[in-house]
C-alpha cells in the first residue's frame, strides 16, 4: 500500500554550505537531540555528508560516519530516532547502509531517510529499510536530494519533523493534574496523571544511569486534541504510542494520530505512561487514570460516558490490553500499591468500549497470548487488529486475533498487504477504523 509522505525535497545543495568535519564521538548524554542519531554513508559529492552535519546543527543529534572503522561505543539503543543519510541509484541501497543496517538491532527506532542520488523513490527507500529492520517505526517524510538544496530547505526539513520532543507538558502551579484541573475542552491542555507524592508503585526509581529513557522526577501525563469546531462529537479515544517500553514515540504514533482523530469528531488524548525500569502494570495504571479521567468530565467533553475507546501501537497497545485485562473497571490502583491513597478518581470506572491494537496484541513485549481463558476471563470489549504483511510479528497477531475470537471477543481485523511494523498514522488504516469505532459506539 503506497505510503502517504508530507515532505519530499528534490531541490539541491547550494556551494555555502562547509562540507563535513567528520564525525562526532557517540554519545548518549547529549544536552540536546541525545534522543537522535543521524548517521550516513559519506558520497563523493558531499552531498550527503554536508546535509549530514546541517542535520546534526540543526537538531543537536549525534553524527556517525557509519563507514569509519572505528564507531565509539555506538548502541543504538541510546536513540529514539535515526535519520539515515547515503547516495542511492534506482532505490538501492549502498553496500555500507546495508552492513550497517544488518549488524544493529534498532528495533523500534524511528528512521527518517536523507538521500541523493537519481530516479529515488521515498516509498520505495522505506521498503528497503525496512527489509533490513522490519521492526524499526517508518517516519512520517524522507529527504530528496539533487544538487543544490538551500541550507534553508535541509533545516527547515529537519525541523518539521518534530523530533525535539512532542513540545507538550503541564503547566507549573496548582490545577495542573487531572484530579484538579477545571477542563476547558475547547482548549488543548496537558495535565499530570497523579498527584504529587502519591503515584502508584512497586518500582523503587531513584538514578538514571543512562539506560533509561525519563529520569527519575518523570511524572506521567495526558494531552488532549480537542474536536475542532463545527465537527461533530462521536466520543473519545485515548491514544498509546509504541516503543518497546523504552521510549514513547510521541510524535508518529502519538501526535500524528490524535491530530487526525480529532478531525474526524473523536476527543483525542495522547497518554505519556511510564516506561522502564517500570513495570507494564505500573503504565497499565497510568492509563487507567487517563481513562477515568475523560469519563469524569464526559458532559465537559460533549460525549457519552460509555463512547471512550483505548488504543495503542506495538508496545502501547500492549499496555492497552494489560490496562483492559488487569486494571479496569473498580480495580483500584491499591491492588498493585498498597501504599496508594485513593481519591475520587479512584470511585470512576476504567472501563473501554473498545481497544485499538495497532501492529500489537494482547500479553507482553514481543509475546502475543494465545490464552484463551485468560482473554475470556477480561471480558474484552470489541477490538481493532490493525497490522502489516511484512511485520515481524505478523503470525502473532492472527494468532492472537484468533484466540481472542475464541474467548468471544468482537474482533475486527484490517491486514495491510507489504506494509512492514510501525508505520503509525500512514497507510491509510484511519478511515475504517473510524468506521468501525463509529459502528461500536453506535451499539452502547
Amino acid at each position: 500500500m503506497k505510503r502517504c509522505l508530507a515532505v519530499f525535497l528534490a531541490l539541491a545543495l547550494t556551494a555555502g554550505v562547509s562540507a563535513c568535519a567528520g564525525a562526532q564521538e557517540i554519545s548518549a548524554e547529549s544536552a540536546e537531540g541525545a534522543n537522535i542519531l543521524i548517521a550516513y554513508a559519506p558520497d563523493a559529492n558531499n552531498i550527503v555528508n554536508t546535509a549530514a552535519e546541517l542535520l546534526a546543527q540543526t537538531l543537536g543529534g549525534d553524527l556517525l560516519d557509519i563507514e569509519a572503522e572505528q564507531r565509539g561505543d555506538f548502541d543504538p539503543s541510546a536513540y529514539e530516532f535515526v535519520l539515515l543519510g547515503f547516495a542511492a541509484e534506482g532505490n538501492v541501497l549502498p553496500e555500507s547502509v546495508q552492513a550497517f543496517l544488518s549488524a544493529y538491532d534498532f528495533g523500534a527506532r524511528t528512521v527518517y531517510p536523507f538521500v541523493s542520488g537519481a530516479n529515488n523513490e521515498a516509498d520505495a527507500i522505506f521498503a528497503a529499510i525496512s527489509q533490513l529492520q522490519p521492526g524499526m517505526l517508518l517516519g512520517q517524510s524522507a529527504l530528496l536530494l539533487a544538487e543544490d538544496t538551500s541550507q534553508e530547505e535541509i533545516a527547515g526539513w529537519a525541523e518539521g519533523l518534530g523530533l525535539s520532543g512532542n513540545g507538550f507538558a503541564p503547566a507549573e502551579g496548582a490545577g495542573n493534574t487531572v484530579l484538579t484541573a477545571v477542563v476547558t475542552p475547547q482548549e488543548q491542555q496537558v495535565l499530570y496523571l497523579w498527584e504529587e507524592g502519591n503515584v502508584p508503585a512497586t518500582t523503587e526509581y531513584t538514578v538514571n544511569n543512562g539506560n533509561y529513557f525519563d529520569d527519575p522526577d518523570f511524572r506521567p501525563y495526558i494531552t488532549s486534541f480537542p474536536v475542532p469546531e463545527g465537527v461533530e462529537i462521536k466520543g473519545a479515544v485515548l491514544i498509546c504510542p509504541g516503543g518497546a517500553f523504552q521510549f514513547r514515540s510521541d510524535q508518529p504514533e502519538g501526535v500524528d494520530v490524535a491530530e487526525a482523530l480529532s478531525a474526524l469528531g473523536y476527543q483525542s488524548f495522547v497518554v505519556d505512561y511510564r516506561l522502564r525500569p517500570y513495570t507494564q502494570q505500573e503504565g497499565a495504571l497510568d492509563l487507567a487514570r487517563a481513562v477515568r479521567f475523560v469519563r469524569a468530565h464526559a458532559s465537559e467533553y460533549g460525549i457519552d460516558e460509555n463512547d471512550i475507546a483505548v488504543m495503542g501501537f506495538s508496545a502501547g497497545g500492549i499496555l492497552s490490553g494489560e490496562m483492559l485485562l488487569n486494571f479496569d473497571g473498580q480495580v483500584l490502583p491499591t491492588a498493585l500499591d498498597e501504599r496508594y491513597q485513593p481519591d475520587a478518581l479512584d470511585e470512576i470506572s476504567a472501563d473501554a468500549a473498545a481497544c485499538g491494537m495497532i501492529y500489537s496484541f494482547y500479553g507482553r513485549l514481543s509475546v502475543g497470548t494465545t490464552d484463551v481463558e485468560l482473554l475470556r476471563s477480561g471480558a474484552l470489549p470489541p477490538t481493532f487488529y490493525c497490522y502489516g504483511t511484512r511485520d515481524p510479528f505478523y503470525e502473532q497477531f492472527l494468532a492472537n486475533a484468533d484466540a481472542a475470537e475464541d474467548a468471544g471477543v468482537a474482533v475486527e481485523r484490517l491486514q495491510l498487504d507489504g506494509m512492514p511494523h510501525g508505520f503509525g498514522a500512514q497507510g491509510g488504516w484511519i478511515p475504517t477504523y473510524d468506521e468501525w469505532l463509529s459502528a461500536v459506539f453506535a451499539d452502547n
